[in-house]
């Protein structure tokens, strides 16, 4: 697993050499989508369940065991799991107890074990059970999921907009446009729709969940990358805290 730590630090391509080379399957938190792409073969996104609830380890790299991984504790998770936590902060390690911590940057530990694993290879391989299990179940998952986005529901509901602006999205080609998402079920449903393909290209309210930061977002996001394209999906509540400011300045 791996969050927003790992894209601060830029560890995408030494996540890529470690889930390539051991062939472990991969979940990123919201906005750690798209260090490795959402539609890459051993995502897990889709099987987000099964992969927290049966996983025997959990390598975290840059992400804390808040409420968006439900603090690491059962049901959720395996009463039995053991937890390996990559943290630049020694205190949240510590708080939180695991198996095994490593203090440090994501990239930097990252590409340790990956020359380790060098020295002494290994890879799980797209035959072994748990890998299969996997991807059997994001493929059931994501059938279900296509069946219902492929609904047009008039007034709309969540999923049909939400397949919309995928498409178009899809459609633009690289570089990808950063996505900015806020709202409740709009953020919820944007997270499981919408497709990060390239690192650092999703914004949402984040770990405290505050809301009405979107459009400031898409401001500074598109004074810091005016090479792409912002775009904002915010659901109605999120959109109302900065709605005003925006009739008032256009």
């Amino acid at each position: 697993m791996f969050g927003k730590g790992a894209a601060y630090a830029r560890a995408e391509q030494a996540l890529t050499k470690l889930v390539e080379a051991t062939g472990i399957p991969f979940l990123p938190t919201p906005m750690g989508k798209g260090l490795l792409p959402d539609t890459h073969a051993l995502a897990a996104t889709a099987a987000r369940s099964l992969a927290i609830g049966k996983c025997d380890v959990a390598l975290v790299v840059g992400a804390r065991l808040n409420w968006l991984l439900h603090f690491g504790e059962p049901p959720k998770w395996s009463k039995d799991v053991k937890f390996i936590l990559v943290d630049v902060s020694e205190e949240e390690i510590e708080l939180k107890k695991p198996h095994l911590g490593l203090v440090g940057d994501a990239k930097h530990v990252i590409e340790v074990l990956n020359k380790e694993i060098k020295d002494d290879p290994f890879c799980l391989g797209n035959t072994h059970p748990w890998v299969q299990a996997i991807s059997n179940k994001a493929k059931e998952n994501v059938v279900k999921m296509e069946v219902q986005l492929g609904k047009d529901v008039v007034p709309f509901n969540f999923l049909t907009p939400m397949r919309i602006i995928r498409d178009a999205i899809a459609n633009l080609g690289s570089p990808a446009p950063i996505v900015v998402s806020e709202g409740a079920n709009t953020m919820d449903v944007g997270r499981s729709v919408l497709v990060q393909t390239e690192p650092r290209t999703r914004l949402d309210a984040g770990t405290w969940g505050t809301m009405g930061v979107g459009l400031g977002y898409c401001i500074a996001a598109a004074v810091a990358s005016p090479d792409r394209l912002v775009v904002a999906v915010e659901g109605d509540s999120g959109f109302g805290f900065s709605a005003i400011e925006v009739e008032v300045h256009s």
